[in-house]
């Protein structure tokens, strides 16, 4: 149960608390991983590319097979192929396999890698998803969704918002791009306002309306997704010095941390990919 990058989640837990018992689970994950970004030679779908694992796997051991896997799923993941046409990943609806793409770029170009021209028209791609999301509110659910039932209407998830803060936010620590910072605070604005549910300190999971202008229908709090957002909120609070941006990442934190469902692998992961930046970030 390698989703939401294992190898990526157990690599840092180790670092983290110094156990190095927790690189037995390391080696497990990265090795089921790794077997199957070899067989597919890469080309995984878009929702299963994950490299900052095999990154932190070269840099704790300098093993080739690893720069191997993860340059392999830069080049030939889904929508991360050159020449794939971009219109392919212009909706908000593939914002998680731009996000994902986008970050196989980064962490091929820190493996040493030359930076690929797509990089910047995929980074485009993802500020531009947020501007489809809420500022210009033109994001519609297609047709052949997941959720027939909201076909053709406003529809937001705030995790898959999460995952593409954290791509832009790598990209921005590699370029600098000055439009990142107010993109992920309009962001992060949106779905606080929107989105949180207090009764239950967490962001649903979904939801859509017909107009966006209206409030969106009562929907119950999804807490073990919390902490695929809250590392954004503090990385606006060490970039502004705004209280209101640590004030709410500590809610989601600590939403996260209490109603968190843990024995899945899949949400045990999703909990722990991001959130040792929300740690790092919140310190500073």
């Amino acid at each position: 149960m390698t989703y939401y990058d294992g190898a990526r989640v157990y690599y840092q837990i180790a670092d983290y608390t110094g156990d190095s018992s927790w690189m037995n689970c390391e080696s497990k994950a990265e090795a089921v991983y790794k077997g199957y970004v070899t067989e597919s030679g890469g080309g995984v779908p878009g929702y299963w590319n994950f490299t900052t694992g095999f990154l932190l796997d070269v840099q704790h051991t300098s093993d080739a097979t690893s720069k191997q896997a993860a340059v392999s799923l830069s080049k030939n993941a889904a929508y991360c192929v050159d020449g794939t046409p971009l219109e392919w990943t212009a909706d908000p609806a593939r914002s998680r396999e731009v996000a994902y793409c986008l970050m196989s770029y980064l962490n091929a170009e820190a493996l040493g890698e030359p930076r690929r021209a797509r990089m910047t028209q995929l980074a485009d791609q993802a500020l531009s998803h947020i501007d489809q999301w809420f500022v210009k509110k033109t994001s519609r659910q297609p047709k052949d969704s997941d959720v027939p039932e909201a076909t053709g209407q406003y529809y937001i998830q705030p995790f898959m918002v999460g995952l593409t803060t954290q791509a832009l936010i790598r990209y921005w620590e590699v370029t600098k791009d000055s439009r990142v910072q107010p993109a992920v605070k309009v962001a992060l604005d949106a779905i606080w306002s929107r989105a949180w549910v207090a009764a239950d300190q967490a962001f649903w999971y979904e939801n859509w309306i017909l107009d966006p202008s209206m409030a969106f229908p009562a929907r119950s709090g999804a807490p073990d997704l919390n902490l695929l957002i809250a590392p954004a909120y503090a990385w606006l609070y060490q970039r502004t010095g705004d209280t209101t941006y640590r004030d709410r990442g500590d809610q989601i934190f600590a939403g996260g941390v209490k109603g968190a469902y843990l024995e899945g692998a899949k949400q045990f992961n999703q909990s722990y990919m991001w959130s040792f930046d929300y740690v790092k970030w919140r310190q500073q």
